[in-house]
């Protein structure tokens, strides 16, 4: 366990992490507690002000260099990219910097499960909690990047067995002692080109979830990612590899249209997916793994099966919506970068209109355009980067532009010759929207508005 008592902490970022450390800071004897953020005190959350009636130091319009020489231990909230200076005032200085979720782990004898990878996390973190809490109770918890702080957790007092932990990239990056019991990488692809330098500082970054894995642990890998061959080589825990393509002599598969367990020699099918409620192949990869990690914990097999075939998906994610005068309406807002609108494309053989657009992550849109499937018709660009998506797939399908939610579904519903609307931007909602949610919810509302008239 990390010790903390008399020291003064610093926590970067005063967002829900941030406000959940200083929480649950707040019932132990540490010294000072000072929590830091860019924005100007004004935009702060009134529940991060609250704070400071209980002794917390608020530290408004930047990271102040005197805190970071105050303090013994630095606590990075993910949406706080580390800069070169800090780890140079923290190592010559000896300042312990570490993530939050690090921070969490050292307070707690739970198993983690963590789960990470590009696209797919949540709806795995989801599920894999479905399948433990079905057979374990209250002996499961979950938290991470799903939304809830892990601090939140420790706080409340809580003991599970397992926790299953979602974590992105950021999360990962000021790893230092943390070691799941299982870690999941689902896969790598381009992404967060604005706070990464190139592919391999992502890629290292989301390696960090199994660099303390020891030989008694469990890494599950993804064996369709191109980056597998090279994580697989530097890691020392027991590997598991399946595939959503092809058969594997040894690890887990699908194919034909069922799930199959290949080990010794011996091949064991599964289930069907005809049996689920899950669609697509990307699914497909998000449910082995799911099978891997309750077989490697000894979970009553056929239950947990029983718990995949009735888990529906979660909101935003391929979530359908409605069908309004013989087209059907999806909610793909979650997919945020190319690859997760590639395998949302996939899905679907029916001519469609796609929805694409938003805030810049440094987006190269040419994988998408040169995969782009021949059923796509019709591209409504919305958001800051709209006239960039027009100029790059005029020439291979129409491109309609618009310059709000409700616009983009009339232009939808007027769409001519096509079965499926697919929201599934490839950007960040941040030019026009609070989240990926928001977004999405008012897709639908228009959706449903549309509905009403019919």
């Amino acid at each position: 366990m990390l010790e903390i008592d008399g020291k003064t902490i610093l926590i970067l970022g005063a967002g829900k992490s941030g406000i959940s450390a200083a929480k649950f800071l707040l019932a132990r004897p540490v010294k000072k507690i000072i929590l830091s953020d860019s924005k100007p005190r004004v935009k702060f959350d009134p529940e991060a002000l609250e704070l400071e009636k209980n002794g917390v130091v608020m530290e408004s319009d930047g990271h102040k260099d005197a805190s970071f020489i105050e303090a013994d231990i630095i606590i990075l909230s993910p949406g706080v990219p580390i800069q070169s200076k800090w780890r140079e005032v923290a190592a010559r200085n000896n300042k312990l910097m570490i993530g939050d979720v690090e921070f969490a782990s050292q307070f707690t004898d739970a198993k983690i499960i963590a789960i990470t990878g590009t696209n797919g996390k949540t709806t795995v973190t989801t599920l894999i909690y479905e399948i433990f809490r079905a057979q374990l109770g209250d002996k499961v918890e979950l938290a991470g990047n799903i939304g809830v702080p892990f601090c939140d957790m420790l706080r409340e007092g809580k003991k599970p067995e397992y926790v299953i932990l979602e974590l992105s990239s950021f999360q990962l990056e000021a790893i230092k002692d943390f070691k799941p019991l299982v870690s999941i990488i689902l896969n790598v692809t381009e992404d967060h080109q604005d706070r990464y330098a190139n592919m391999q500082e992502y890629a290292m970054a989301k390696a960090n979830i199994f660099r303390n894995q020891t030989e008694s642990d469990h890494l599950i890998l993804n064996t369709e990612d191109k980056l597998t061959n090279i994580m697989s080589s530097m890691a020392r825990p027991v590997k598991h590899f399946f595939s959503a393509y092809r058969e594997l002599d040894n690890g887990y598969y699908f194919r034909d249209g069922i799930f199959v367990k290949s080990s010794g020699g011996q091949k064991q099918e599964l289930f069907r997916a005809s049996e689920m409620k899950l669609i697509g192949r990307h699914n497909y990869e998000n449910v082995l793994s799911c099978v891997i990690t309750a077989d490697i914990v000894k979970l009553d097999m056929e239950k947990a099966i029983g718990t995949i075939k009735n888990f529906t998906g979660l909101h935003h994610r391929i979530e359908y919506v409605a069908e309004v005068n013989g087209v059907k309406y999806y909610d793909d807002s979650k997919g945020t970068n190319v690859d997760a609108v590639l395998k949302a494309v996939d899905t679907f053989t029916q001519d469609m209109a796609l929805i694409l657009g938003g805030r810049e992550k440094s987006t190269d849109f040419t994988p998408l355009y040169n995969a782009l499937a021949p059923n796509v018709k019709l591209i409504v660009a919305l958001g800051e980067n709209r006239e960039k998506i027009k100029a790059i797939f005029s020439p291979k399908v129409e491109v309609l532009t618009s310059e709000s939610m409700e616009d983009t579904v009339d232009k939808c519903l007027k769409a001519k010759g096509v079965k499926v609307v697919l929201l599934s931007p490839g950007c960040a909602s941040f030019d026009l929207f609070k989240s990926y949610a928001h977004r999405g919810d008012e897709f639908k509302k228009f959706v449903m508005k549309a509905v009403a008239v019919k």
